[in-house]
């Protein structure tokens, strides 16, 4: 009832995300979100950073220089960096020089593009967590380039459900008027 249904909709289109990432990510984990400056990416982004808490770290991997500005006026990572997900040495560079080589304990993947298995891969610390969101995402490709690569990690593909995923997910605009703002712009006019 405290938003229109143009603007609902756009948050169920992907609210199968952000319990997930609610889930996953603890208190001082560092976090990285490839495709942050996107609907499901901001929507992890915010739930990243509530669930890694001031004593984590959260990364916002973005592309495109909209969706660069977009993710770093949201406030809600502590490094947004633009690095193509297609080019993961590029993108791993880019993650080792932000956590002192620590690389991440989650990697959350909502780019909308194939072939960023491997960024997300290598960016994650051994017997981390990658999440896989986006559908462009490929199953062989992923568990072949982790074996290929010799990363122990833990991999779920995203699911588009989960317990309670439109309430949780619905929330998330409930407590960041910022982020309400940005969706309502891009996604259900003003």
């Amino acid at each position: 009832a405290d938003m229109t249904p143009t603007l609902a909709l756009s948050v169920l289109d992907v609210a199968g995300a952000v319990p997930q990432v609610a889930r996953l990510v603890k208190p001082g984990d560092t976090v990285m979100v490839i495709g942050a400056g996107g609907k499901s990416g901001m929507l992890c982004l915010h739930e990243a950073r509530k669930r890694a808490g001031v004593t984590g770290t959260v990364l916002a991997n973005t592309n495109s220089a909209k969706s660069t500005e977009r993710a770093r006026g949201l406030g809600l990572a502590d490094h947004v960096f633009s690095a193509d997900a297609t080019q993961p040495v590029k993108v791993l560079e880019q993650v080792e020089k932000l956590t002192n080589g620590k690389l991440c304990d989650v990697v959350i993947n909502c780019a909308n593009i194939p072939n960023t298995e491997m960024a997300s891969i290598l960016s994650c610390r051994d017997r981390g967590t990658v999440y896989f969101f986006s559908m462009a995402v490929s199953f062989t490709k992923a568990a072949l380039g982790a074996e290929g690569v010799g990363k122990d990690v833990d991999m779920f593909i995203g699911n588009g459900y989960a317990h309670r995923h439109a309430e949780i997910s619905l929330n998330v605009l409930r407590e960041n008027q910022k982020l309400r703002e940005v969706f309502q712009e891009l996604y259900a006019g003003k």
